[in-house]
């Protein structure tokens, strides 16, 4: 689950809970496993279509939309459409829009331009991707996104349209005292590592855009200065091998961890409480729900300057910033290993200033849509404006 699959679950799940009737529409490399895994965690609100990966641009791949998985969309009463993607099933969401005259929203949640430089390697292939999903958020009735960093860079992409800034939430509760302290005592014990070792935590992708080369060459620079300290990799992606080794060829296996994917939230706020940096050097993410988990557990990021998350934090106040270069985020990693009680402080600044929950995020959500719904879509709107 990605955190674009965490925000439509979300969405989905609270406002299921308000009372209103929805459905997420999702693709998967099997749509069967998709339902095997709903029927297992109690899921019955997704409708799934089968995607078949394409080598070398995970994780995009060709959806297969069969005739009984068109039937069974079209034949739903929609009031809201709302896409979390421009491509296969966004252009689908497109011909309901225009078949139905119900509004349609969508959210700008990736940097496309990177992925599809990341594999075409050409600029002129590059911009010609553009200009096709750029055309899906010129159909939609209103285009939003979770951050101004990410506003700014979908209209540099060309788009110049409004954008409504809709912030992502958090779906894990700040702990109490006493279930911060059993958290942390958990969280070593899944590491195993003493508890004088500082922990420093990334949980995402294993992938090169992410800036991870960084975050590793910074790691080198801080054993180089004999600090301690103990690295924890959380997720799986198609660059983790090359990451292992470049920690073999650097001589830190023996500070590093790489746990793989983790779905247990149990654990993941274990290894949050028991932390004392999140390292997260990301350019790529347009607005990073982990900068919210970790603020529930009152653990402070270090980023890079012109990320998305260094764009809501304050230097020395509720985060950490590093210039975007390996021996900068190293430097700043070594002072902060050495002063615990500003990582600490910090930490409860970020909890006071970005945590936000998913409660409060839907609320707002649910009142967009009806508002939204009341004015109907762009094509109704514009022939009555006519008359």
């Amino acid at each position: 689950m990605d955190g674009v699959g965490f925000v439509v679950k979300n969405y989905s799940e609270l406002l299921l809970d308000k009372g209103h009737q929805v459905y997420a529409i999702v693709s998967g490399s099997v749509a069967e496993e998709g339902y095997e895994y709903d029927r297992n965690h109690g899921i019955d609100y997704t409708i799934r279509s089968t995607m078949v990966p394409l080598p070398g641009i995970s994780p995009y791949g060709i959806v297969v939309k069969n005739m009984e998985f068109r039937k069974e969309v079209r034949e739903i009463e929609f009031d809201i459409l709302h896409t979390h993607a421009p491509f296969f099933l966004g252009r689908f969401a497109e011909q309901l829009n225009r078949h139905k005259q119900i509004p349609l929203i969508s959210t700008f949640h990736s940097l496309y331009k990177d992925d599809f430089y990341g594999f075409t390697h050409s600029h002129t292939m590059t911009e010609h991707l553009i200009r096709m999903i750029l055309r899906h958020y010129n159909a939609a009735d209103e285009v939003w996104t979770p951050t101004e960093w990410s506003k700014r860079k979908l209209h540099g992409y060309g788009f110049e349209g409004e954008i409504q800034v809709v912030e992502n939430g958090c779906d894990l509760p700040v702990p109490t005292p006493q279930e911060y302290r059993a958290y942390a005592e958990e969280g070593h014990h899944i590491v195993g590592v003493p508890k004088h070792i500082p922990l420093l935590l990334y949980i995402g992708q294993l992938k090169k855009e992410k800036n991870l080369e960084l975050l590793i060459e910074a790691l080198a620079i801080a054993h180089a200065h004999h600090a301690q300290f103990h690295m924890v990799f959380v997720g799986s992606g198609p660059d983790k091998a090359h990451f292992k080794r470049m920690i073999d060829d650097l001589q830190l296996k023996s500070h590093v961890t790489f746990t793989g994917k983790i779905t247990d939230r149990e654990q993941i706020k274990a290894l949050l409480a028991a932390s004392t940096l999140f390292l997260f050097p990301s350019q790529y993410d347009t607005s990073a729900l982990v900068l919210r988990e970790a603020a529930a557990f009152s653990l402070p990021l270090l980023n890079t300057l012109g990320s998305s998350t260094a764009g809501v934090s304050t230097d020395n106040v509720n985060g950490f910033v590093a210039k975007n270069n390996a021996k900068d985020y190293g430097r700043r990693l070594v002072q902060l290993l050495g002063q615990p009680q500003l990582c600490k402080n910090v930490g409860l600044e970020a909890n006071s200033t970005l945590y936000r929950n998913w409660g409060d995020v839907v609320d707002e959500v649910e009142q967009r849509y009806l508002e939204l719904k009341a004015k109907g879509p762009k094509a109704k709107r514009k022939r009555l404006n006519s008359r």
